[in-house]
């Protein structure tokens, strides 16, 4: 009869056995990895500045833990460092009176230092409603500062390594690049715009071309020049006669509007030029000099809108208001048949380009 070795057997039960051990040790790695990083606080359990600085500590997703010292231990490197390693912290942290206000400890694992810095009473905290949360968020600052210099190209030596959630914690992020600088918007505009011009008082509308020209020394206020050259008469169709009205405009005046924006508004404001030629039309006395020719100089309001494609090519559209004083009559067999200028209104629509 063969027999059997027990030691594979043996073996197994003995791997059975400590299965259960060794995945709770694993899990106890996991989670130790996973638990937030730990802040040691040096003070008695109910110190009203270390509870302060472990609600700042906790906020920034620290685990905050209490140390109380014993009553004659004086504050030290030597008892710091010491502390924190019995915490398995990162760093301690501990305050203690001085002559002049608070002197504050910490003692940086990460970096391998210790800082010592002593807060005055009444440096930025007389006026604090709560004096003691007032320094712990100085404290948790200290803290920070010398935590940051493990992000460095080449940080200080430690006793520990900085994990990837201190980096995260407290990394200092780059400023993202300004972004680069609009060109400068042209000073001189030159637009082109086919319109209508009409008024009231029987006569039909007009075609025109309006060309303008504005100068924008500032962003705010220019100084704009037009003119609004005649496509097609105004006609006024009777029986066996028929009366034919050119007007043209020409303009200048003060333009308010930006020069930067997507969407510009303007408004222009001004005297312009009127110019009349016609057939079978008379002039009121004190207006014009001849049957087929007046001239004028009437104000004039304009209201526009571009909308800048780029900085330099605009798509607008502009509405100008004025009136005639005394008006002209158009007449036939002495009789007035239509008026015009009374009010008038020129619309266009059309391009705007920009230089220099």
């Amino acid at each position: 009869m063969t027999h059997r070795s027990p030691a594979p057997l043996l073996l197994a039960l003995a791997v059975l056995a400590a299965g259960p051990s060794l995945s709770a040790d694993a899990r106890a790695d996991e989670a130790h990895e996973e638990s937030p990083s730990a802040i040691a606080v040096v003070c008695p359990p109910s110190d009203r500045f270390g509870l302060r600085v472990v609600a700042e500590l906790e906020s920034l997703g620290f685990r905050a833990v209490i140390l109380n010292p014993a009553a004659d231990e004086p504050a030290s490197r030597a008892s710091l460092e010491a502390a924190a390693r019995d915490a398995d912290a990162i760093a301690a942290i501990r305050a203690v009176p001085s002559g002049r206000g608070v002197e504050v400890w910490i003692a940086d694992r990460v970096t391998g230092k210790t800082v010592l810095r002593e807060i005055a009473d009444g440096v930025g905290d007389a006026d604090a409603p709560d004096r003691a949360a007032a320094l712990a968020i100085r404290v948790v600052e200290l803290l920070r500062a010398s935590l940051l210099e493990a992000a460095l190209p080449t940080p200080p030596p430690g006793e520990l390594p900085a994990t990837p959630e201190i980096r995260e914690k407290l990394s200092v992020h780059a400023p993202s690049a300004p972004p680069p600088p609009s060109p400068p918007s042209p000073v001189l505009r030159v637009s082109l715009a086919p319109g209508a011009l009409l008024s009231p008082g029987g006569l039909g509308a007009a075609a025109s071309l309006d060309l303008g020209l504005a100068l924008m020394p500032s962003e705010r206020v220019g100084v704009v020049a037009f003119a609004a050259l005649p496509l097609t008469g105004a006609r006024l169709e009777r029986a066996q006669r028929s009366v034919d009205l050119s007007v043209q405009l020409t303009g200048v005046g003060v333009r308010l509007t930006t020069r930067a924006d997507r969407w510009a508004p303007s408004a222009d404001l001004g005297l312009a030029l009127v110019s009349l030629r016609g057939t079978g039309m008379t002039v009121r006395s004190g207006f014009g000099n001849g049957e087929s020719s007046a001239m004028t100089v009437v104000p004039f309001l304009r209201l526009g809108l571009a909308f800048a494609v780029t900085p330099r090519f605009r798509l607008r559209a502009d509405i100008l208001a004025s009136a005639i004083a005394e008006g002209v009559s158009i007449q036939s067999a002495e009789r007035d048949i239509a008026t015009w200028g009374q009010p008038m209104m020129l619309s266009s629509a059309g391009v705007d380009l920009g230089w220099f």
